[in-house]
């Protein structure tokens, strides 16, 4: 057991949650070098697009990936690997997936980024972000990769819901496998694509954003008011109108990211509707996080089942799995937090995605509380076939051109795994796995993840 993996456990035992909740993965020694050479390319591409390659190693690693199928990997999505045709056409020629850039030289001599002026800087159009990187480099070194954590990520998970929470997922992912390198890259994409939801000091004069209490509505029955409140589509439409008018449009960050934008302004009703409606309960300080966790892991799921893997709701699970990798590193109030600004973002996004099967998720959360009551609520614990088969299920994606169906996959399997859940828990995770996992009518491996929208 390393040192990296003993606080963790130490970490969780102090605040009361079961060392088996949380596990460092089983990755290869390679895994680093393939991280390391992601540096190779920009965080994003095409403007606003984010670069995957990193993630998808990560989930390719834990599938026993050998090195011609990372190096495959990255000839994919680089765009560089050619099939056999006369033509020379590139193999993944269906992917929306530009040429990756090359890491970028700002054109004007940037502001350097110190502890005086790191806070200022947020949100910065993306043009600091190779000082941002160089910054938590160094920060990384000097501190250590926990404690640089515990001093800037709870003021960046703020705004996690940044570039569709591809910033978070990157942060998290990489603290997961203690990838420093990753990490640094992470933590500087969170601060340039900073995006609060109605939680600034520019909405207190409105209705005041309370992330997370004790006292709030049960989760389950909180989340069935919001999708199914009268006013929830009326948004989704004012949120596509909004992100059409040329103040938003000008930002070029994305139609998806423009319409989730709309939801900061404290003059239109998204923004008033998440701070009335929006408040995750949670326990006290001092109380076990793995009741409320759980529920988080499972709604996550049961949204991305129902919604027949809609692409942004993906976003949604794999970033959840970003943000547990970090709690370990963080105090009690933002651990609370961090898991406040998560749900958050969800919500907006589901709302901007227009609820996708919101009826059909509803059900299958309040199939699973029944089920939680009936049965055993926790410890359940994987035997050596079921154990089998995840590693199976994940293995059966590793071909695939559309990198979100292993890194969907290898959450719900690290779920699985985690040994603090109920098989009814279990059991979403399992039906999400192989309904993402199911090919489509033309069984090609370039769209096999489907689409609801």
């Amino acid at each position: 057991m390393n040192s990296f993996t003993r606080l963790v456990l130490s970490t969780y035992q102090q605040i009361g949650i079961p060392m088996a909740f949380y596990s460092t993965p089983h990755y290869s020694e390679h895994l680093h070098v393939w991280l390391k050479r992601g540096r190779n390319w920009h965080i994003e591409y095409g403007g606003y697009l984010s670069n995957h390659l990193t993630h998808n190693w990560i989930a390719l690693d834990a599938a026993g990936a050998d090195y011609e199928k990372m190096q495959w990997w990255e000839e994919v999505y680089t765009n560089k690997a050619t099939n056999n045709s006369s033509d020379n056409t590139p193999v993944n020629s269906a992917r929306e997936l530009a040429m990756l850039e090359a890491p970028r030289n700002n054109p004007i001599d940037y502001t350097q980024i110190t502890d005086v002026n790191w806070l200022n800087n947020l949100q910065s159009t993306r043009i600091g972000f190779e000082s941002y990187r160089d910054f938590f480099d160094a920060k990384i070194v000097e501190l250590g990769l926990s404690a640089c954590l515990k001093r800037y990520y709870p003021t960046l998970s703020e705004g996690l819901a940044g570039a569709a929470l591809h910033p978070v997922i990157h942060t998290g992912w990489a603290i997961d496998v203690e990838s420093n390198d990753m990490a640094a890259e992470g933590l500087a994409y969170m601060a340039t694509a900073f995006q609060p939801l109605a939680t600034g000091a520019n909405h207190s004069n409105y209705q005041p954003c309370q992330l997370w209490s004790p006292d709030a509505p049960n989760i389950l029955e909180a989340l069935k008011q919001i999708l199914t409140d009268d006013r929830t589509a009326k948004l989704t439409k004012q949120a596509y109108i909004l992100s059409k008018t040329e103040d938003y449009k000008k930002l070029n960050r994305g139609k998806f990211q423009q319409r989730l934008i709309t939801f900061d302004n404290p003059d239109e009703p998204m923004a008033q509707f998440l701070n009335k409606m929006v408040t995750l309960r949670l326990p006290k300080i001092g109380e076990d996080l793995t009741a409320s966790i759980e529920l988080l892991t499972v709604i996550a799921a049961a949204a991305v089942y129902a919604s027949d893997n809609e692409f942004f709701i993906v976003h949604g699970l794999t970033s959840l799995h970003a943000v547990l990798c970090v709690l370990p590193h963080l105090d009690d109030h933002a651990q609370r937090n961090a898991l406040g600004y998560w749900f958050r973002a969800l919500v907006a996004v589901v709302i901007v995605q227009g609820s996708p099967s919101v009826i059909d998720a509803i059900i299958m959360l309040e199939q699973w509380n029944a089920r939680k009551k009936k049965g055993k609520t926790s410890g359940y614990q994987l035997n050596e076939e079921l154990k089998t088969w995840w590693l199976q299920i994940l293995q059966s994606t590793t071909d695939s051109l559309d990198e979100h169906v292993p890194k969907t996959v290898y959450v719900l399997k690290r779920w699985a795994e985690w040994q603090t859940f109920s098989k009814a828990s279990h059991d979403i995770f399992a039906k999400a796995a192989r309904h993402i996992t199911t090919p489509n009518e033309s069984g090609g491996l370039e769209d096999n993840l489907w689409f609801g929208r």
